[in-house]
């Protein structure tokens, strides 16, 4: 595996967590993180992310890619919620 194979599955994931992140921001408008239609679009965004690890190595793509590529997608959801979050936050505080 070379670090351009690395880079380039880690672009994929952050891609794909972008596109989950932002479905995740748009059904969370007005919501809080406990209820229940937010709750099973997590629970389907790891699925997701399951099922796409399964068909990678259905592939024989090599472990260490399919790690790299959930972990970046994880981790782009997780800085589009946090952004989501501060937004939030001073928006709030702007109205007080």
């Amino acid at each position: 595996m070379t670090d351009a194979e690395r880079d380039r599955w880690r672009a994929a994931g952050l891609k794909a967590g972008e596109l989950y992140g932002e479905e995740l921001a748009t059904l969370m408008h007005g919501k809080s993180v406990g209820d229940a239609q937010v709750q099973n679009l997590i629970d389907l965004l790891g699925v997701n992310l399951q099922g796409e690890a399964q068909r990678f190595r259905g592939m024989e793509i090599l472990e260490e890619l399919i790690e790299e590529y959930t972990r970046a997608a994880v981790e782009s959801v997780m800085l589009q919620m946090h952004a989501l979050r501060v937004a939030s936050d001073a928006d709030l505080g702007s109205r007080v």
